[in-house]
């Protein structure tokens, strides 16, 4: 009986935790706050990788604050660039519109509290950390 009871226990543990799990290839295997909720805040670029390998690390102070209600903003040096992103493909992907430049699909890789990596439809690698 207790083996019964054990195995139902576990199987229900694996279906609540298996539900809030990520699919992003590079993880986090599990997160308790929504997707969406590690979306939001501000980001500096970390680094770019191209497509060939090769790496940037040059951050120029750009930040990007994405807000709960799927609206943001890109601050630089002179200004800044609003815009509306939401999570798109079963929220595998995030998709950034922004006025008179149009929008962006990119595959989210990794997205945790501290780091959101995104890979462009180029094969370029994005890698964002929490400022």
């Amino acid at each position: 009986m207790k083996t019964i009871k054990l195995t139902t226990l576990i199987l229900a543990a694996a279906l609540v935790f298996g539900s809030t799990s990520c699919k992003y290839e590079e993880g986090p295997g599990l997160s308790l706050r929504t997707k969406t909720a590690r979306v939001a805040g501000e980001w500096t670029i970390e680094k770019i990788i191209y497509a060939d390998g090769t790496e940037d690390t040059d951050n120029d102070g750009t930040t990007y604050s994405f807000d709960k209600d799927g609206t943001g903003k890109i601050s630089f040096t002179g200004g800044s660039i609003d815009f509306n992103w939401e999570l798109v493909d079963s929220k595998e992907k995030i998709k950034i519109d922004i006025d008179g430049l149009g929008s962006t699909n990119e595959t989210i890789l990794r997205l945790t509290n501290k780091e959101m990596w995104v890979k462009d439809s180029d094969n370029v690698q994005t890698h964002f950390k929490s400022k």
